[in-house]
């Protein structure tokens, strides 16, 4: 062999190699299961399609193509869609690029229809990953057939690099053999408008509108956009989705809770999306953002006592805690790291909550009867909501922060307009300094009525007593304070505390 023919053939033999060394950045992972399909995703730093060799008892004899779904930052995400599946039934895969095959895997296909399943719940796992991956050991020693997540996968939802360290890298092993399904949080929304997030985990929608349901055995699964609270066209997209559901237990998931009373006291769509859970029947809400557990009494609407509502705030799985509190409308509430394991058949959803050692803290059964109603055990449990719409009335505004400072010589101001629109009876009402913060700081009450109708504007003079404060770079002032709200409407009456009132000025 001349001299000239021994370059070529090692430039053809160094392109070979080259082309057959793709490297899988991320994945394999599981993606929108359903009855008889499950998809399959992974990630190259190559441009090179590959396909899966599939089959049940260990015999890869079926084999599925994949196709290119998009690319990012020089990354490329492929998926192959396995169809006609036998239900409820041990797959094995593996992936194969040319005449290279990847580690082989195990996954459970979807039951039919009418079956039972069994689900778990994570959220806000952003931030540290040590936490992430303690839960999700534990996700996995509670065996669930998915994992539904309330969000904030990542810190900054645009940056490329957290994917991996934040989720990919902690959930790796787990979601190659599980559905993890997400909504959109606000650190993946506000990042990059979700566009990251839609590339990962949401390929078949569009970045701007990130609401979708899906099926699973008995159970109808509807996850909302935290961007649009106040969307005509999610809203109707719900009461359409919920019209045609089949699903023997209906359950919302998204980011920002509806009810959450510790952390960021988020009080989403009020009133009109806890409206449409009521006429639709929803069975459980669940929400994250706030970084704690709270479990709610079961609630009902006046006129509606024959249906209850269960909402819950689970943010726990690995973002900086915060802080809970106790108040009569919640049944548990704490502030600590965990995750929910929720078991569903024809008669009962029981749910189960762990600490991230796998210790029980929490949990519930939700009975129902053969025509779809709710037990009269589960049914005597439950309250009005009333309380809890009037609560969010006050706990958000009292929690908004400061312009400046309060301080001896010059007051802060707290101004805000209570918004009537909702109520239907008067609400008596007074606004003070918590006992604990009357040590450093002086406000006059505020005391008033709210009319149907009527909205009242609010102005709250706040002064340090003596010395300066200290604002931390994060915008918390020392020493710290916070204001409560009294409130009155027949005979529900009761206290609430806002948040440790911070500056505006770092944001909200």
């Amino acid at each position: 062999m001349n001299h000239k023919h021994s370059i070529s053939l090692l430039l053809v033999l160094c392109v070979t190699l080259s082309l057959s060394a793709q490297v899988i950045t991320k994945g394999p992972y599981l993606a929108s299961p359903k009855t008889g399909g499950m998809k399959i995703r992974w990630e190259l730093d190559k441009k090179k399609s590959g396909k899966v060799l599939y089959g049940t008892q260990s015999k890869l004899n079926q084999t599925q193509k994949a196709v290119l779904l998009g690319e990012a930052h020089g990354h490329f995400l492929y998926e192959a869609s396995l169809d006609n599946l036998e239900t409820d039934t041990e797959y094995t895969y593996q992936i194969a690029l040319g005449f290279k095959k990847g580690e082989l895997y195990q996954f459970k296909s979807p039951p039919s229809m009418a079956a039972p399943c069994n689900f778990a719940i994570s959220g806000d796992s952003r931030s540290k990953p040590q936490i992430f991956t303690k839960i999700i050991e534990g996700l996995g020693q509670s065996n669930p057939d998915f994992i539904i997540s309330m969000g904030d996968l990542v810190e900054d939802g645009g940056n490329y690099e957290q994917w991996d360290k934040f989720y990919f890298e902690p959930a790796g092993e787990l979601i190659a053999g599980r559905p993890f399904i997400s909504t959109l949080g606000d650190h993946e929304g506000s990042g990059d408008d979700g566009k990251l997030v839609e590339h990962f985990l949401f390929p078949e929608l569009e970045h701007e509108k990130l609401w979708y349901s899906f099926d699973y055995g008995m159970a109808h699964f509807i996850s909302l956009d935290y961007r649009y609270a106040d969307s005509k066209e999610m809203m109707e997209w719900f009461e359409t989705d919920m019209q045609a559901s089949q699903g023997k237990w209906n359950i919302v998931f998204m980011h920002r809770p509806a009810y959450n009373l510790g952390g960021h006291r988020s009080f989403w769509g009020n009133p009109h999306w806890p409206d449409l859970f009521q006429k639709h029947k929803i069975d459980m809400v669940f929400g994250g953002h706030s970084h704690i557990y709270e479990r709610f009494h079961p609630v009902y609407t006046e006129g509606n006592e024959e249906w209850a509502i269960t909402y819950i705030t689970t943010g726990g799985s690995g973002a900086s805690l915060y802080e809970s509190v106790q108040h009569s409308v919640l049944e548990y509430a704490q502030s600590v790291n965990h995750y929910a394991d929720i078991d569903l058949d024809a008669d009962k959803l029981t749910l189960r909550t762990y600490e991230i050692n796998g210790k029980l803290m929490d949990s519930l059964i939700i009975g129902k009867n053969p025509d779809g109603s709710q037990s009269a055990d589960y049914l005597n449990t439950a309250t009005l909501r009333d309380e809890m719409d009037i609560i969010g009335l006050f706990v958000g505004p009292i929690s908004w922060a400061l312009e400046y400072p309060p301080l001896p010589e010059r007051p802060a101001y707290k101004r805000f307009t209570l918004n009537s629109g909702q109520i239907s009876k008067p609400i008596e009402f007074e606004f003070r300094l918590s006992d604990a913060s009357r040590e450093n700081y002086i406000m006059e009450s505020f005391s008033g009525v709210l009319e149907p109708g009527v909205d009242q504007d609010v102005v709250l003079k706040i002064r340090r007593t003596e010395g300066g404060v200290k604002i931390s770079p994060w915008g918390d002032i020392e020493p710290s304070f916070r204001i409560e709200a009294v409130y009155k409407q027949g005979a529900i009456e009761g206290i609430t505390q806002g948040s440790h009132v911070n500056m505006i000025s770092w944001g909200e």
